[in-house]
Formats: structure tokens, C-alpha cells, sequence
């Protein structure tokens, strides 16, 4: 089987985007990267209010299904949605705190699960609830969908399980998440094609230096062929995260429905031309004597809104549409931007802890240029104002 379109969509454990510029450095890698669908795992953001949230960023909107808070951590799961995924969302729907399911229209219907797995140390319990719970949503969804799970399983796999794998050995999580790909017949796909060594790995535990394989993105096995390419990426560094970001291109159709124009009225303008005011009058007044007096009042008021409509269109100018500018291409965003990448390539040459200060350093200072960008468009708001 194989869809019509090259599609991005990819897995991302950003261990915090609790604060504004982290989230919007995560917005612009995304757009930037062209990735459509982004699997979130430890956004750490809380809200109680509702279950799911929706917060537009950038060009892109953030969904994310609230923060549980226990002594051991606080994190949960979400989605960053490009423009065209958004307009294509059917819906999405809490599962379980680790699991998050949303539903896309096309041909055929795409749906994706994002999960976070308990770590190799948890509680077998907890571990053995995940992957009931995991499988209970695989199985709901049918069979002609195209699904695609994009997570952080925290499983190491060996080369006994996976043919282009990173590990010598298969953990503990890594026999549960092999039961279950096997049970369901789900396909890695980023350990699916041969890559050198150092493009599978996709952990770097910040104490040690130490580099695993734990995020995967998954397929059923039917859709094999629709894959064109998989595999991590160091494209998110910006974003301050021990993970990289795992993507996957596949041969997908998104159906988005067109939109209706919208257009916007300078009612501003109107207000201060009274040569405008007169003729939209006088427009409306022309519409009014025709309607008829005997006529019922619902059909009557319907054609007052109408001759309203008319007189807008005829004589309020349109507002021309406003281009804003995105606060991660602002030039100090971007030049600090750069200073973090610089940072982060003198590391990967020689990392010692002198160049990995550098990095934390200038990564906090691209977070803090954020700061100071959008305090000034508040200031510039209040005075306009």
C-alpha cells in the first residue's frame, strides 16, 4: 500500500517546554524542519482545568493533555501540529497519562498515539499497565487506518530483535515492547533502514556522556513501503533537550478542507469618512424599501441582514491582511540561535566540561533573548495603547 504525499511526522522527548521561549524554539524547529505531526513526551506543562489544551504557537498549535505531578517527576505527552495537520484533526482524546490519541482525515485516516514509557527501573507493575494500556488503543483503532506510534519507550533493543540497532542487548523494556510489536505486527521504523552508528542513537545522558537508543516511531507492517526514510536528527539541540528529535517521511495523504475565505472590514476608517457612512446609508435604506411588510418576520430579517451584508460589502473598505513577525525569526533570536548550534558542534568535536558550560550557557541565552524580545512587544502594546 502506498499514500500520495511525502509527509513528516517525528517523536520528540523535550524533558521541558514549561517555559514560553522553549516552546516557541520548539515551534520554529518544527516548522523549519517541515515536520507536520511532532509527538511531545515531557512538556511538563500543567493545566487543571481541562483534560486537553489547545494553544496556538507560532504557525503551529500545541495540544497537550495535562501534567500529572507525583514525587518522582512531573510529565506527560502532547502534539505539535503544522498548519496542514491542523486543518486536517479530527480529534484527540485522552487515553491514559501516558497516552495520547488524535485522528486525522485523509485517505486513508491517519491515526497517531504518543506515549511515554515508564523507565527500565519502574515498578513492573507500572511498566506491565503501560502496555496493556498501549495495546487496548491499538486495538481500537481499525484495521484500513494508517497508525503511527511516536514515543519515548525508554527500551533498548539488541541485535537479536532489531536488524540496525545501537544496543549489544535487549533490556527489560525491551522485551515488553517486543511482545508487543510482534503481537500486533508493528514495524521500527527507524531501525528499519541502515544507518551509520552515530545516526541511531537518540539519548545522551548528560552525567555520563553514555548514548542510547530509546525512541522509536512505529508502523503496522502492511504499510512498510510507504516509508521513505527514518531516523534521529540533532535539528532540536536548540531546544535544550538530552534526546534528539526522531522523524519519519512516509507517503501520506492529509485531506484539508477548504477554507472559506474570511474577509476583514476597516470599520476604523469607516467611522472617520462620513462621505462612507452616508452611501453605506443610503445602500441600506435602497435594500429596506423592497422588502416586503407582509412577509413572515424571520424571512423578513434574514433579508435585512442581507441588505446589511450588501452595504458592508459595497462600502467598507477591507483591511489589508497583517503580517506579523514570528518572534523566533527575530534577528536576535537568531543570532543566538546560531551561537547555541556553534556551541553545540565544538562539543560533539570535543566534549569536556569546559565546552558542554559553553553549550548550557548559550542555550540559556537564547532562552533569555526570547524573554527580552517579548517584553519589549509588551512594552510596545501598552504604548500604543
Amino acid at each position: 500500500m502506498r499514500c500520495r504525499r511525502p509527509f513528516v511526522m517525528g517523536t520528540f522527548n523535550a524533558c521541558t517546554v514549561r517555559e514560553d521561549a522553549r516552546l516557541v524554539e520548539l515551534a520554529h524547529c518544527a516548522e523549519e524542519r517541515g515536520v507536520e505531526i511532532l509527538g511531545i513526551q515531557e512538556h511538563r506543562r500543567v493545566h487543571t482545568d481541562d483534560q486537553i489544551v489547545y494553544r496556538r504557537v507560532e504557525g503551529c498549535t500545541f495540544i497537550t493533555a495535562s501534567a500529572w505531578r507525583n514525587k518522582a517527576q512531573a510529565a506527560t505527552v502532547g502534539l505539535m501540529l503544522g498548519p496542514r495537520a491542523r486543518k486536517a484533526l479530527r480529534r484527540v482524546y485522552h487515553h491514559t497519562d501516558r497516552i495520547l490519541i488524535a485522528e486525522f482525515s485523509g485517505n486513508p485516516v491517519t491515526t497517531v498515539i504518543v506515549v511515554y514509557s515508564p523507565t527500565n527501573v519502574a515498578p513492573s507493575e507500572e511498566l506491565e499497565k503501560f502496555y496493556e494500556d498501549l495495546a487496548t488503543a491499538v486495538r481500537d483503532v481499525p484495521a484500513h487506518n494508517f497508525l503511527a506510534i511516536l514515543g519515548d519507550f525508554n527500551a533498548r533493543l539488541g541485535p537479536e530483535d532489531a536488524p540496525y540497532q545501537y544496543h549489544d542487548s535487549t533490556n527489560r523494556n525491551g522485551v515488553y515492547l517486543m511482545a508487543l510489536l510482534m503481537v500486533h505486527e508493528l514495524l521500527a521504523v527507524n531501525i528499519m533502514f541502515r544507518k551509520r552508528t552515530g545516526k541511531r542513537w537518540t539519548f545522551q545522558d548528560r552525567a555520563t556522556g553514555m548514548l542510547r537508543q530509546l525512541d522509536y516511531i512505529f508502523v503496522w507492517q502492511k504499510w512498510r513501503n510507504s516509508i521513505l526514510n527514518a531516523e534521529p536528527y540533532s535539528t532540536f539541540s536548540s531546544v535544550g533537550s538530552d534526546h534528539r528529535v526522531v522523524s519519519m517521511r512516509v507517503r501520506l495523504s492529509l485531506r484539508v478542507p477548504k477554507p472559506s475565505p474570511k474577509i476583514r472590514h476597516d470599520w476604523k476608517a469607516f467611522i472617520t469618512d462620513p462621505g462612507l457612512q452616508t452611501r453605506y446609508t443610503e445602500e441600506v435604506r435602497k435594500r429596506f424599501r423592497q422588502l416586503d411588510k407582509g412577509a413572515e418576520p424571520s424571512s423578513e430579517y434574514r433579508r435585512c441582514i442581507v441588505a446589511n451584508e450588501e452595504a458592508t460589502r459595497l462600502c467598507v473598505p477591507v483591511l489589508d491582511r497583517a503580517r506579523t513577525t514570528l518572534r523566533s525569526r527575530h534577528p536576535e533570536v537568531v543570532a543566538a540561535r546560531g551561537r547555541v548550534e556553534e556551541a553545540r558542534l565544538n562539543f560533539e568535536r570535543e566534549p569536556t566540561l569546559e565546552r558542554r558550560g559553553v553549550l548550557n550557557e548559550a542555550k540559556q541565552f537564547l532562552f533569555s533573548t526570547y524573554d527580552t524580545i517579548k517584553g519589549e512587544e509588551l512594552m510596545e502594546s501598552v504604548q500604543r495603547v
